[in-house]
C-alpha cells in the first residue's frame, strides 16, 4: 500500500506540473474576449460555423499531409469510409459506384458514377481519374504518393523518369482499369484516404501553382465549393448546386482561424461557433461533462499510442524482460490520472474503429509482482538500467506519461531514465535503429490493418527505422504476404494470429491506449458525424442547421 501511495503522489505532482498555467484556465470566464466577425465579403447567414486553431497552407490535397478539411468537402474520392451504428466501419462507393477485382488481386476495374459534374460545370470522366492518380505521384511538391504507390509504374512517375502512369487506363468515359505491381488487398482503403481526391484535369492544369491557393480555380465534385480564403482569418465554403450526391442542406460553412482555446470556448458558449473541437483544449472536457454534457459527442481516434522495445539493446532482446516491462506499467492508472478520461486501454496493434479490430485479445495486466518474478527468471533479480527516449518537442502530457512510466518501472527494480533529444536528432536516431524505448502514436491514414502492422513489422527495413529491430523474419514475411491475400476473411484471420504472436507472445511492443476525440456540437446542428478516423477534418455533407 505504501508504494501505491507514493506512486499516486508522483502522478498527482507530475499531472499538476504538466498542466501548467493552462490547467488553471476557467472555462466559464465570462470576461474572455471574442472576435465574432470574420473578414469575409460573403453573406454567411445560416452557414455552419466551425474553427481551426491554425491556418491551412494549401487546399491542394496532393501538397498537404495535414490540412484536409477543405479537400474533404470540395473534392470527392472514388471510395469513402462509412461508420455503422455499432461503431465499426466499412468502405462504400463514392465516385466509383462499383468495382471488380481480378482473381489474382492485381487488376481493379472501377465503374464510375455517370452525370457527375465539377463545380465549374465540367463533366467528371475517366480521364480525370487517370490524371488525378498520376498527379498525386508526380506533381512538384507531392507528399501523398505512398497512398497509390502500389500501382504499376508508380515508381517511374515518382522518380521523374515517366510522366505517364502505366498501371491506370481509361477504358471508356466511365470505366477505369488499375493494375497493381503486385496484389495488395488494402488498395481500396487507400483510395478512400483523405488526400486521394479526384480533380478536374483541364482546370487544375490551367491553374498551375494557383491550384489550392486561388478558390476560383480550385474546383471539385464535392458538396461545397471553396468560395473565399482570407489568410489567418477564415475560409468560406458555399453549397455546390450541381452536387451529384443529393441535396445539401447547408448553404455553406464558415471556417474561422482561432488560435486561442479560451476564445473558441467562449464563442461556442455564446453561439458564435456551431462545432467546438476539443483538440488542444482537453482541459475543458471535464467542465463540459459537468455543465453541458448534452452538447458533447465523441468518437474513437482510430489510432494507438504504444511503447517500444529496441531488441538490439540488451536485455530488451530477452522476451521475459520485455514481458516484465509490460506487466510493470499500469496503463489504467495513467489513463485515470493523466488522460482526463478520454482514453481506453488497447491490447493489440489494431485500434478500435479500424477494420480488423479484435476486441477479444487478452489484456496485458498490471502485475508488478509477476514482473519481478520474470526479471529474476531472466537473470536480472536486481533489475537493470534502461533508457526511455523522448523528443523535446513532444507535448507536456507525453513527457509526463513517460515520467510516470519511469516511476512505475523503478518500482520493480528497473532503473529507467529519460533522455531528451531535439526533434531532428530523435528522428534520425530512430531511423538508424539505435533509439532507446519510446512512446509514440500511430493514427490511421486509411482504414486497413496493413496501415499499422506493415508499417512496423512488414520487413527488416521498417522495423529498423522504427528502432524496434524485431528479429523474427518468418513473422515479417507473413506480414508482407498478408497484403496479397485476396480472401478478406482469410486475411483478417491471419492478422489476428500475427497480432497475438507479436504482442502477446513476443511482447515486441506494448499497446498503451487509444484516445476518444471530443466535440461540442450546438443543438442547432443536426446530422453531425465526425470523420471515421477521429481526425479534426470532417465532411459536412449530411449536416443541417436549424
Amino acid at each position: 500500500m505504501k508504494k501505491k501511495f507514493i506512486l499516486l503522489g508522483v502522478l498527482l505532482a507530475l499531472s499538476l506540473s504538466a498542466c501548467g498555467s493552462k490547467g488553471t484556465e476557467k472555462a466559464d470566464d465570462k470576461t474572455a474576449k471574442t472576435d465574432s466577425k470574420a473578414k469575409t465579403s460573403i453573406d454567411t447567414t445560416g452557414f455552419l460555423v466551425t474553427s481551426i486553431n491554425a491556418d491551412i497552407q494549401t487546399a491542394d490535397p496532393d501538397k498537404t499531409s495535414k490540412d484536409y478539411m477543405v479537400p474533404l468537402n470540395i473534392f470527392d474520392r472514388l471510395v469513402e469510409v462509412e461508420v455503422k451504428d455499432d461503431g465499426s466501419s466499412e468502405l462504400v462507393p463514392s465516385l466509383a459506384k462499383s468495382w471488380d477485382i481480378s482473381e489474382d488481386g492485381k487488376v481493379y476495374t472501377l465503374h464510375l458514377q455517370e452525370g457527375v459534374k465539377f463545380s465549374n460545370g465540367a463533366d467528371f470522366k475517366s480521364d480525370d481519374v487517370v490524371y488525378s492518380l498520376t498527379r498525386m505521384l508526380g506533381v512538384t511538391g507531392a507528399v501523398n504518393g505512398d497512398f497509390v504507390s502500389q500501382i504499376e509504374g508508380a515508381d517511374k512517375v515518382m522518380d521523374g523518369s515517366s510522366k505517364e502512369l502505366s498501371g491506370v487506363k481509361a477504358i471508356d468515359d466511365y470505366t477505369v482499369e488499375i493494375t497493381l505491381s503486385e496484389p495488395y488487398a488494402g488498395f481500396l482503403a487507400c483510395l478512400s484516404a483523405s488526400p486521394v481526391c479526384m480533380l478536374d484535369k483541364d482546370t487544375t492544369e490551367a491553374a498551375g501553382d494557383k491550384f489550392g491557393i486561388d478558390p476560383s480555380v480550385t474546383v471539385g465534385t464535392g458538396a461545397f465549393k471553396m468560395a473565399e480564403w482570407t489568410v489567418n482569418d477564415s475560409i468560406v465554403l458555399t453549397k455546390n448546386d450541381t452536387y451529384w450526391g443529393g441535396d445539401v442542406s447547408l448553404p455553406g460553412v464558415l471556417i474561422r482561424v482561432i488560435p486561442d482555446s479560451e476564445t473558441r470556448n467562449m464563442m461556442f458558449k455564446n453561439g458564435e461557433l456551431d462545432i467546438l473541437d476539443f483538440d488542444f483544449m482537453i482541459d475543458y472536457i471535464d467542465t463540459y461533462k459537468k455543465e453541458m454534457p448534452d452538447v458533447l459527442h465523441h468518437t474513437p481516434r482510430v489510432g494507438v499510442t504504444y511503447f517500444t522495445f529496441n531488441e538490439n539493446i540488451e536485455p530488451l532482446n530477452n522476451v521475459k524482460v520485455r514481458e516484465a516491462v509490460c506487466k510493470a506499467i499500469n496503463r489504467q492508472e495513467i489513463i485515470d490520472s493523466l488522460m482526463n478520461g478520454v482514453a481506453t486501454i488497447e491490447n493489440g496493434i489494431f485500434p478500435r474503429g479500424l477494420i480488423g479490430y479484435d476486441s477479444s485479445l487478452p489484456e496485458i495486466k498490471y502485475d508488478p509482482d509477476g514482473a519481478k518474478a520474470l526479471l529474476a527468471e531472466a537473470g536480472y533479480p536486481n533489475g537493470f538500467d534502461m533508457e526511455i527516449s523522448v523528443d523535446s518537442s513532444s507535448s507536456d502530457t507525453t513527457k509526463t506519461v513517460l515520467e510516470v512510466i519511469a516511476s512505475q518501472l523503478n518500482e520493480v527494480g528497473i532503473n529507467a531514465t529519460i533522455k531528451n533529444y531535439d526533434e531532428s536528432t530523435w528522428l534520425a536516431t530512430r531511423k538508424d535503429g539505435t533509439l532507446g524505448s519510446f512512446m509514440s502514436t500511430w493514427t490511421a491514414d486509411y482504414n486497413d490493418p496493413d496501415n499499422f502492422i506493415y508499417t512496423f513489422f512488414g520487413n527488416e527495413k521498417n522495423t529498423k527505422q522504427r528502432s524496434l529491430n524485431y528479429p523474427d523474419k518468418a513473422v515479417m514475411d507473413r506480414v508482407s504476404a498478408a497484403r496479397t491475400i485476396v480472401n478478406a476473411d482469410e486475411r483478417m484471420a491471419e492478422y489476428d494470429e500475427l497480432e497475438k504472436k507479436i504482442v502477446t507472445e513476443d511482447f515486441a511492443w506494448l499497446p498503451m491506449f487509444s484516445k476518444e476525440h471530443y466535440y461540442g456540437v450546438s443543438k442547432n446542428i443536426e446530422g453531425f458525424k465526425p470523420n471515421w478516423a477521429g481526425i479534426s477534418d470532417m465532411r459536412f455533407v449530411g449536416f443541417s442547421k436549424k
